[in-house]
């Protein structure tokens, strides 16, 4: 990893906020400095105070505007800045950085990406659940924003947040996704919004702590998130199943998880810039990032009920004939084995995720899988249809319903993050 020069802090951030390395949330710096050299470490936790600067800026230029503000941003997104009267500086500088492609994108290798990432079909969701999602709540500072929202604790308010986090990730990562217009592109870009809107309503807000936390939606978390999570904890799972991924998919996939990364606004300096460099930023920042505490256990427990006792169309984590034959009890039993067996046993004691013997299911069908693998990938085979295939059956849940939105109102996040965030601190006080 190249160290570029330390960035100077985000806007809004208070004058006495600590330098990264000294925030609450960093851990173990300098046993993390004795193993990837100070550089990479001062660089690294430099961006807990420094997040997507071009469309947090973009976002408080049109915040006065209140609806009309976000309507040009929307016209923007659907019909080009071009199209918009009189744009603020602002907002043309935003539109023109995910306009403008990097060199260093080949839409064919995306394609790739994008097939390789879903060729597995059904058991793509499951890591997605499991091994992304599930085991991305053991992040500490990266968690905060949720709950104080809550919208991951609250019954009402946790169907609705995961299927837009599944109809995101499905949508960025299916084939031709990302293309200027198409769903995968505009739901990044509406994801982006929403990350700027909690970022100024939070940074105003006495119950975010600075000192502990550093910036709302913080670089470092976006990297955790579109890297960590949702491109080698998946890529991991996988490989943990049986399922093989070769040395070029695994580029092909980091290569559209960084894409999708540079759109939701990771600038470029500290981008992953491939599989090695992503596997090097990822060990950095689960060895600082402070275990996880009693907010982190909340939502996981909220989201693994949610999973085990509630159904969505569409959505069945566990194959259906599985899934219809279990109660809510035995779901949850199973959920925590398949946790335990792709997430890891740091993680899961984390999260309080209890032991227990179906962790050894996984370990036990992976040569029944590995097989399956192989001999489908020596047959005459078609892995771009059954790509298309898994994300068309995953499709039922992350279709839009009449006078539904792909992703949620982002002055609805706010004001039930203005609302529930004092709740939320009874959580967090119990750590």
């Amino acid at each position: 990893m190249t160290t570029p020069e330390l960035a100077t802090v985000g806007l809004d951030v208070p004058a006495d906020t600590p330098e990264g390395r000294l925030l609450g949330r960093t851990v173990n710096y300098e046993q993390a400095v004795g193993i990837f050299g100070r550089p990479d470490l001062e660089f690294i936790t430099s961006h807990y105070n420094i997040g997507d600067e071009i469309g947090y800026r973009a976002y408080a230029a049109l915040k006065p505007l209140k609806g009309r503000g976000k309507a040009m941003f929307d016209q923007a997104l659907e019909n080009g800045i071009d199209s918009v009267e009189n744009p603020p500086a602002e907002l043309v500088e935003l539109f023109t950085s995910v306009d403008t492609v990097p060199e260093w994108v080949d839409w064919d290798q995306l394609q790739r990406g994008s097939i390789a990432y879903w060729r597995a079909g059904k058991i793509v969701v499951m890591t997605l659940a499991y091994a992304a999602i599930g085991a991305g709540f053991r992040t500490y500072g990266g968690s905060r924003p949720l709950v104080l929202s809550r919208r991951l604790i609250e019954r009402d308010q946790v169907g609705r947040r995961l299927i837009e986090t599944l109809r995101w990730a499905a949508n960025s990562s299916k084939p031709e996704g990302m293309r200027r217009n198409n769903e995968g592109f505009r739901t990044t870009m509406e994801v982006r919004w929403i990350h700027a809107a909690v970022r100024y309503h939070l940074s105003r807000n006495d119950d975010w702590d600075w000192k502990d936390w550093g910036l709302v939606v913080s670089n470092v978390d976006s990297i955790y998130t579109m890297g960590c999570l949702f491109c080698e904890a998946v890529i991991d799972a996988l490989e943990k199943a049986g399922i093989q991924v070769t040395d070029q998919e695994k580029e092909d996939i980091t290569a559209l998880w960084r894409y999708v990364g540079h759109i939701m606004g990771i600038p470029e300096e500290i981008n992953f810039r491939d599989w090695k460099d992503l596997k090097r930023k990822s060990a950095i920042i689960k060895m600082i990032e402070h275990p996880a505490d009693e907010g982190c256990r909340a939502l996981m427990k909220s989201l693994t009920d949610y999973m085990c006792e509630e159904e969505i169309e569409g959505y069945e984590v566990i194959p259906n004939f599985i899934d219809k034959r279990l109660d809510a009890d035995q779901k949850r039993t199973l959920t925590y084995g398949l946790m335990r067996s792709w997430a890891g046993d740091e993680i899961c004691d984390q999260l309080n995720i209890p032991n227990n013997r179906l962790r050894y299911l996984l370990p036990a069908v992976k040569p029944f899988l590995s097989l399956y693998d192989r001999i489908t990938r020596r047959l005459p085979h078609d892995d771009e249809a059954k790509a298309l295939r898994a994300i068309e059956a995953f499709g039922v849940a992350t279709a839009l319903h009449e006078g539904e939105t792909a992703v949620a109102d982002p002055d609805d996040v706010v004001t039930k993050m203005a609302k529930n965030s004092s709740r939320a601190h009874e959580i967090l006080q119990r750590s």
